[in-house]
């Protein structure tokens, strides 16, 4: 007669959690699933819901170890979504298990691996530390050598355009490729006459048969190959790499000179210039570059710098194929700030928003502090019902039986509690340095963006419209501002006795 397996479930889920595969049902769930695969009878499910810094008592573990205690011959096995959900801290989570153990049941976290046998769980700590060690020293290995090899003029990896791989007494080279090694050398020649971009050097070498390998495919040559190619320094006989910091004469043969090299380089440099102003995804003098849309075409708006009379002008434009309109830089960049004065509060608003910020902080902080008090204060009474129960069996007063389940009880408490009280540990922040720079920084946000750096402003302007800002008819609009700016907008337009914040 086949012995039905029987197990618990235990599932827990903060406040700050309620996402994803975080949440009860979904742990529930994996769980199940889980246990009638490995053939256990699920009997109960424990669910610690919202337990959060609020509410850092759990009634359910301490139920859980109970019972397991209880009907340690019938139970065999707790699951798991994942041990954080037993405890956050290791040292808490092992004497949990050990306790579980104590009763012979183990437990199994369904996302992770777990053995339940002392031998089993040390040999699979060895071999994960003796791979990561063997892995680590293959890589070292690999590293020296690479850069060994590099130092003595031979590159790695895949031959460039126009070159192969092959191996030559037992040792990997590069040489020219037969079929298009004169095409490529071509292409460079043709490049240095300054007669072709990037682009048209791509239709130039695909229309003389040059294909780019790529795994077992051969594909027509793109400006992004060509970008890449006519920047190789490998070409004119060297051997480059920044990670090993290697720039030296390379043992291939050349396919072009040192001069057609830095001739080409600076044609590709020069097409790179508008106006005289390098183009770049992150330029500091288009900090709005890619953040708004152009409301006619749907199409991102660039930056770039157009000769005029007297010198180069910066403009913000669209970049559809038929140019939509362009606007000077000063004129664009003020009507976004005179943008983000209309999402800024007024000064009477701040403080008070900044005061019920604070007030809400101190509350919620002292709560915590209250919490973690009683924590510790249940702490030491159970370390005092343990001396006492010690006392007593010792003067004869328990037996050793009523003694040992006492013992076991009190012992599944403390073990809860001091999980909890490591959960529990806050950091004190200094709430008036907060309110200080957010009055400041709330009643300035067009100085912020305007003074900041290039980073400073992409990041300002990223968490106020998280979705891009569209600019139609000489205007800035969006579709939705960042919840925390949404919030504030609210209550700047209702009375301060109606406002009701659940946190912040």
């Amino acid at each position: 007669m086949e012995v039905t397996k029987k197990a618990y479930i235990y599932i827990r889920v903060s406040s700050e959690e309620q996402v994803s595969n975080y949440s009860l049902d979904n742990q529930e769930e994996y769980c199940r699933k889980e246990a009638d695969h490995r053939g256990y009878v699920v009997e109960k499910v424990y669910r610690e819901e919202g337990v959060s810094a609020k509410n850092i008592n759990r009634p359910e573990l301490i139920l859980l170890l109970e019972d397991s205690r209880k009907n340690k011959n019938e139970i065999s096995a707790v699951f798991i979504y994942k041990i954080d959900r037993i405890s956050r801290e290791t040292f808490d989570y092992l004497a949990i298990k050990k306790r579980l153990a104590d009763y012979g049941i183990r437990i199994i976290s369904v996302t992770e691996p777990t053995e339940d046998s002392p031998t089993g769980e040390f040999l699979e700590t060895l071999l994960a530390a003796s791979a990561k060690l063997d892995n680590a020293t293959k890589g070292l290995r690999s590293r020296d050598g690479m850069r060994k090899r590099l130092e003595s003029g031979w590159a790695n990896g895949k031959a460039a355009l126009g070159y192969i791989n092959i191996e030559r007494n037992e040792k990997q080279i590069i040489e020219p490729d037969p079929e298009q090694f004169d095409l490529v050398k071509k292409s460079w020649d043709e490049m240095s006459t300054g007669a072709y971009s990037l682009e048209t050097m791509a239709t130039y070498m695909n229309k003389l048969g040059i294909l780019v390998k790529i795994g077992n495919r051969k594909n027509p040559v793109r400006s992004q190959h060509a970008q890449r190619l006519f920047r190789d320094k490998f070409y004119c006989g060297y051997v480059v790499s920044q990670k090993f910091n290697v720039d030296r004469i390379g043992n291939h043969q050349p396919m072009i000179s040192e001069e057609t090299f830095y001739k080409v380089q600076a044609i590709i440099d020069k097409r790179s210039f508008t106006g005289g102003i390098k183009y770049t995804k992150l330029n500091e003098n288009f900090p709005l570059r890619g953040h708004v849309i152009c409301g006619i075409c749907g199409l991102k708006m660039t930056g770039s710098f157009s000769r005029g009379r007297g010198g180069h002008y910066p403009y913000y434009y669209c970049i559809g194929k038929h140019f939509c309109k362009s606007y000077q830089k000063d004129y664009f960049e003020n009507l976004f700030l005179e943008y983000l004065r209309e999402i800024q509060p007024s000064k009477d608003f701040t403080p008070l928003f900044s005061e019920m910020v604070a007030e809400k902080w101190e509350s919620r902080y002292s709560h915590l502090i209250s919490n973690q008090k009683k924590i510790q204060d249940d702490l030491e009474a159970l370390y005092t019902v343990r001396k006492r129960l010690v006392s007593k069996n010792l003067s004869g007063v328990y037996s050793d039986e009523i003694f040992r389940e006492q013992m076991d009880l009190i012992e599944d408490r403390i073990i809860v509690a001091k999980s909890n009280n490591n959960e529990a540990h806050l950091q004190k922040i200094d709430i008036k340095i907060v309110t200080k720079f957010m009055n400041n920084f709330l009643w300035n946000l067009d100085k912020a963006w305007k003074e900041g750096t290039l980073n400073q402003r992409k990041l300002l302007t990223g968490s106020i419209y998280p979705e891009n800002v569209i600019f139609e008819n000489n205007k800035f609009r969006t579709t939705k501002l960042s919840q925390s700016f949404e919030l504030i907008r609210q209550l700047s337009t209702t009375p301060t006795s109606s406002w009701v914040v659940e946190e912040i």
